[in-house]
C-alpha cells in the first residue's frame, strides 16, 4: 500500500474536494483520482462518496481514516529505527540569497528536527552567477538540495517539487518620498497614476492575476517590467525611477530606501520548500518525511488516533 496514496487520501478527507487536494500536493486532479481509485482497488471497498456537492467519508472511509494515519506514522517509525542501527546522519543543504531567505523555514525545522535525528541542515550561500542571472532554481541538486522560495503550479509542475509552508503578501515597495509611503495599506485605486514595476507575464501566475486586477481598475498607470525574476538590481530600479515597485512580505526590508506598504488584495504566493524534481533518493525521502511532520506537527491532520480494538 502505497504511502502517497494514504496521504493524498487524508488530504481528501480533510478538504472534501479532489480539487483542493490536488492544489495542496501540486498534482493534477487526475492524478489524484488516480490515487485513491488504486488506494480503493487494494481494499476492496469505496472510501469515498462522490457528487456535485463534493466528496465525503462512505462509513468505510470513516474506519479506515484512523488506519491510515496510524500507518503514516508506522511508516515512519519504521524509517527511523532502520536509520538509529547505522547512526548515519545526511546532512541537506539549504540554499539561501537576498531572494530566497532561509528565515521561513528555520522555525519550522527547529520545532521538528527532534522527530528527524537522522537529517541535519546546513545553510549555504546560493551561487552569485545564478543569483545575477535571476536563476537560482539551478542551484538545486548542485550546489544545494532544497532552498525556500515562490512556486505554482507552472513552476512544480516542469521545474521543482515543492511542499508548502505558508503564503506570503503582496505590499508596494516606495521611496521614502513618494506620498504613498505615509499610508498605512493602499488599495488598487491607490496606484492611479503610478509606474508599477512588476515581473513580465508569464513567471508567477499570482502576478498575472495581480496585474490583470490592476489594469481592470486602473486607467492612468504605467506599467514597467523587469528583465525577468527580481534581483538586487530590481529595488535599485525601483529607486532610480521612482516607481511603485510589487513586493512580497519577505523582501520587505531588502533596500534601506524603500518603505513597503502592505496592498489589500485577497491573492497572495504560496512558498515552500522546494528540491529538484531529479533529487537523489535521500532528498526526497526527507521530503516525504518532512511532509508528514508537517502535517502533524503542525496540526494539518491533527495528532494521530489510537483504533479502538475492543469487541
Amino acid at each position: 500500500m502505497d504511502i502517497q496514496n494514504l496521504q493524498t487520501f487524508l488530504a481528501v478527507a480533510k478538504l472534501g474536494s479532489f480539487t483542493k487536494a490536488a492544489e495542496q500536493n501540486f498534482i493534477s486532479a487526475t492524478a489524484v483520482m488516480k490515487q485513491i481509485n488504486k488506494l480503493e482497488s487494494e481494499l476492496g471497498c469505496t472510501l469515498l462518496e462522490r457528487s456535485s456537492a463534493g466528496i465525503r467519508l462512505k462509513p468505510e472511509g470513516e474506519v479506515f481514516l484512523t488506519y491510515a494515519q496510524q500507518l503514516i506514522e508506522l511508516a515512519h517509525q519504521a524509517y527511523l529505527a532502520c536509520h538509529a542501527t547505522t547512526n548515519h546522519v545526511f546532512t541537506l543543504r539549504l540554499g539561501t540569497s537576498l531572494l530566497h531567505p532561509s528565515r521561513p523555514f528555520l522555525s519550522i525545522w527547529n520545532r521538528i528536527k527532534g522527530h528527524l535525528p537522522q537529517y541535519s541542515l546546513t545553510i549555504v550561500p546560493l551561487p552569485s552567477d545564478l543569483v545575477t542571472q535571476n536563476r537560482e532554481y539551478e542551484a538545486l541538486g548542485k550546489s544545494c538540495d532544497i532552498l525556500i522560495g515562490t512556486f505554482d503550479q507552472a513552476t512544480t509542475h516542469t521545474l521543482v517539487d515543492a511542499i508548502p509552508l505558508g503564503s506570503y503578501r503582496f505590499s508596494i515597495a516606495v521611496r521614502s518620498d513618494n506620498p504613498l509611503a505615509e499610508k498605512e495599506s493602499l488599495a488598487i485605486k491607490d496606484l492611479e497614476s503610478q509606474h508599477l514595476l512588476m515581473v513580465p507575464r508569464g513567471i508567477s501566475h499570482k502576478n498575472d492575476l495581480l496585474r490583470d486586477r490592476m489594469e481592470k481598475e486602473l486607467s492612468h498607470c504605467q506599467i514597467l517590467e523587469t528583465p525577468g525574476r527580481y534581483s538586487l538590481d530590481t529595488f535599485n530600479a525601483a529607486i532610480d525611477k521612482n516607481a511603485a515597485l510589487i513586493n512580497l512580505t519577505p523582501w520587505e526590508d531588502i533596500h534601506p530606501g524603500l518603505v513597503s506598504i502592505p496592498l489589500q488584495t485577497d491573492i497572495t504566493v504560496d512558498y515552500g520548500i522546494l528540491a529538484a524534481k531529479n533529487a537523489p533518493s535521500q532528498v526526497k525521502e526527507f521530503l516525504s518525511t518532512i511532509r508528514y511532520q508537517i502535517l502533524t506537527q503542525m496540526g494539518e491532520y491533527g495528532p494521530v488516533t489510537p483504533v479502538d480494538k475492543s469487541p
